[in-house]
């Protein structure tokens, strides 16, 4: 049965990238992902960048709301060259547009209304 959720109401929650750390990821709509085409396309006009990596960044900063060690919140959970990558929006470029393995998972997570709508009944249920 094909069932659909269109609320307003913003979606997020903490998705397990790894063995130990999780990402917060936010619902992406089609009007989010509308708006972020519009606006790649139009930074990628004026500066000459690639639209693809524009929206990558966009895309990634929309759905990206945090990330950290599953048991210990005070660490960030990621590490890049052998250091902790603190989550701020430069980190998630930077993780967006050159980790294929991060970049995949956020593109998979952020449009996945399936896993929202498991978690919402899940709470529904309780």
């Amino acid at each position: 049965m094909g069932k659909f959720n269109f609320s307003d109401e913003e979606k997020n929650r903490w998705f397990q990238f790894d063995i130990d750390t999780e990402v917060q990821i936010k619902l992406i709509t089609k009007r989010d992902l509308r708006e972020i085409a519009r606006k790649a396309a139009k930074r990628a006009k004026l500066t000459g960048e690639d639209e693809g990596d524009i929206a990558d960044r966009l895309l990634g900063r929309a759905a990206v709301m945090g990330w950290r060690k599953m048991d210990d919140h005070n660490h960030p959970g990621i590490i890049v060259n052998d250091q902790p990558c603190t989550f701020c929006p430069e980190n998630i470029d930077v993780l967006i547009t050159r980790s294929i393995k991060f970049s995949r998972f956020v593109n998979q997570m952020c449009i996945d209304e399936d896993e929202f709508l498991e978690e919402t009944e899940t709470k529904n249920a309780l």
